[in-house]
């Protein structure tokens, strides 16, 4: 694909600056790389490449279609029913299970309205509008601010619109930063907070093949679950939902991602990049490590214990598998030299700006420190243990709400202070057992880690070992009852000052500690990395405008790509595989788990047309974040719902590299066959048809 500079730089002034190294590296999206936003959808460059034009109509279409819940979903019906993974479910469906009704295990299907389940705690948001606020928010910052009063003038600013916002409004809003604060906006979003499931497969069909499969393709997973929103206790009539395709998808087909990629690096320094390399991932791997270990010693003990592990078993593995890919990505040779050339040409171009900072170097400084209180920021904390997790959450709510919003740690904004509350209040199981077992982990490596004189140590062991505290704690806290957190998070500060809950009499000792690594962290890391990224974000932007999409960063993104199969160490790879496939694996592997295929799916077996896709691969980029993005044609039209990507794409949090990157999908067609043959649910496909 030809590249081209931004519309106010010439190609004269880029040779005189020169830029054309950093265009063809670091500049304008190539192939079909890019997470872009709805304000700068690359139009032109799907015009180019794939001969399509997409109408503003088209896009505010798939946009209003387009959900947050968890991850990513999409409405599918004109009465407000969802469309997301399983795994992104799978918290409300573990929520909903309980010892006599494992539905994480069999499955749920609600037969009418009046039995769909309220998911705990959940909501879902749909993003309406937004406009430009980066003056707002930059001139809060006024000359001479130290790093602290600029973030507390910025903290403050960003509240007022966020409030006045919702004031006016009545939505959620939110001011979201991109291209690392050369732009601000403000996103107002529609927000229902009541969630109820519909339709989930058994466990064993969505994620047939289990981790060995995790990241790879071919896959054969039914990794899919519907859901539907309420408000005011009916269902909502969306302003716009999704279709199904009329046709159907074919190798070199167009298509596009609209979801909500989590966060990807690709405009970080070597400096981070090395950190993470060397620090920062190996740290978050060896916790991830110890705590499956942990997990499945205590599956172990009991099919109880099993179940009630199963979902925590299953979201780290995944984490474990996608950190493990990412690490590999960086301590790739060739991909590190591409990110090294990469900065070498922007500092070239920087250098021609005649700008006296050096921000580079700025960045390595406050990484250095963030290395330096990396293991602190891992340890010192509540970690693996919900219950003091849930203490320390009541405690700072009281304490942080008492201060202006420029002054309270991140996460306690209005909005913060709402989701925070919202979660105290929700009615989720507690296993006290398997609480316990992972405070005590916790305590364990925090003590490895920091020592026995470390004030975090100290204040949650006192002379005890870590199991017999983690004991203590757990079982005297009456945390995991609603009653009781709710009963002391109205009765506000006062009451968490009163408690003798031992959660909240430590949250208490822990709170200041908290608070001022919080505050180190802003000072020493955040704020520095910030304010030099903002510089170097403000130059990319100066000198390649939006030809580049920013970072992702959780909110609504656009990709586009198109269905193809790939190559893996010599093997030609399919772009789909059908049910007929999943069966053969099944009896490859003589239907062993993880390879067994699950109990409803193997009794319809002889109903099932073998020769209709279940998964399929396409070069659209993605990250962790759009699982359960829909996956539309250009009609608009629902064709699939991403679900994974393929181990090259694990990368991508750094780099995009098109002949290898796959996101992978589950096929609408598959759904609608589980729905009808293997789930007994017509009902729900005829309402997906829109019958």
């Amino acid at each position: 694909m030809r590249k081209t500079c931004p519309s106010f730089l010439s190609s004269s002034l880029a040779a005189a600056l020169g830029l054309a190294g950093l265009f063809s590296l670091a500049g304008p999206a190539q192939a079909d790389e890019g997470m872009w936003t709805f304000d700068n959808a690359p139009l032109p460059l799907i015009q180019q490449r794939y001969g399509i034009t997409l109408s503003p109509a088209w896009l505010e279409h798939v946009r209003k279609s387009a959900v947050r819940f968890g991850a990513s979903a999409s409405f599918v019906s004109k009465d407000g029913l969802l469309l997301t993974n399983h795994h992104v479910a799978r918290g409300c469906i573990a929520r909903l299970s309980s010892a006599e009704r494992d539905l994480i295990a069999n499955g749920f299907v609600a037969a009418t309205r009046e039995q769909e389940l309220q998911c705990p705690g959940a909501d879902a948001r749909v993003l309406m509008s937004w406009e430009d606020v980066t003056a707002v928010v930059t001139g809060a910052a006024k000359p001479g601010m130290s790093d602290a009063e600029a973030a507390a003038a910025r903290k403050a600013a960003i509240a007022t619109l966020e409030g006045d916002c919702k004031a006016s409004t009545g939505m959620k809003c939110d001011v979201v930063t991109l291209y690392s604060g050369a732009i601000y906006h403000l996103y107002r979003y529609k927000e229902w907070q009541d969630v109820r499931l519909v339709v989930a497969p058994e466990g064993h069909a969505s994620d047939f093949g289990g981790d060995p499969d995790n990241f790879n393709f071919p896959r054969f997973a039914l990794d899919f679950s519907l859901l539907r929103v309420y408000e005011n206790g009916k269902p909502v009539q969306p302003e716009h939902y999704l279709k199904l395709a009329n046709q159907a998808p074919k190798e070199g087909d167009p298509v596009f991602v609209i979801g909500h990629p989590g966060n990807t690096d690709r405009l970080n320094t070597v400096a981070q990049l090395q950190a993470k390399r060397d620090v920062l991932l190996p740290l978050a791997l060896d916790g991830a490590k110890a705590q499956l270990k942990m997990l499945a010693a205590y599956g172990a003990q009991s099919p109880e214990s099993a179940r009630r592990a199963h979902a925590l078993v299953a979201g780290i593995a995944n984490t474990l598998k996608a950190n493990t890919g990412q690490l590999k990505s960086l301590q790739d040779a060739a991909n590190f030299e591409r990110k090294r050339q990469e900065e070498a040409q922007f500092r070239a171009g920087y250098a021609k700006l005649s700008r006296k900072d050096d921000p580079w170097a700025q960045i390595e400084s406050a990484t250095r420190r963030q290395v330096e209180l990396a293991r602190e920021a891992a340890f010192a904390n509540s970690g693996f243990n919900s219950l003091l997790g849930t203490a320390l959450t009541l405690v700072e709510i009281a304490r942080e709400r008492a201060l202006p919003e420029g002054e309270r740690m991140r996460g306690y904004s209005a909005n913060g202070l709402a989701a925070a509350e919202r979660r105290v209040r929700a009615d989720v199981p507690t296993y006290k057992d398997l609480e316990q077992a992972r405070y005590a982990l916790q305590l364990e490596r925090a003590l490895q880690a920091l020592g026995k004189d470390h004030p975090f140590v100290k204040a949650a062991l006192g002379s005890q070992a870590p199991a017999a505290a983690a004991h203590a704690l757990i079982q005297g806290s009456r945390l995991d009852e609603r009653a009781e957190r709710v009963r002391l998070l109205e009765g506000g500060a006062a009451a968490i000052e009163a408690s003798t809950d031992p959660a909240i009499v430590l949250a208490r000792s822990l709170y200041p500690l908290q608070r001022e690594l919080s505050r180190r962290m802003e000072r020493e890391v955040d704020e520095p990395l910030k304010r030099a990224a903002e510089q170097l974000g403000r130059a990319r932007f100066e000198l390649m405008g939006k030809s580049v999409p920013p970072d992702a960063t959780g909110t609504l993104r656009f990709s586009y790509g198109r269905l193809a199969g790939y190559e893996s160490e010599g093997y030609r790879l399919p772009y789909k595989t059908v049910f007929g496939g999943l069966f053969a694996r099944a009896d490859a592997f003589d239907n062993v788990p993880p390879f067994k295929v699950a109990p409803k799916v193997a009794a319809a077996r002889d109903k099932l047309d073998m020769s209709v896709p279940m998964n399929f691969v396409s070069t659209n980029d993605i990250i962790g974040g759009n699982s359960g993005s829909p996956i539309v044609n250009k009609d608009g039209e629902l064709v699939g719902l991403i679900f994974d990507g393929n181990l090259d794409s694990l990368g991508g949090r750094f780099l995009y590299d098109e002949r290898q990157n796959r996101a992978t999908s589950v096929d609408v067609r598959a759904i609608l066959q589980a729905l009808e043959k293997v789930y007994g649910a017509p009902h729900v496909a005829r309402e997906l048809r829109g019958q």
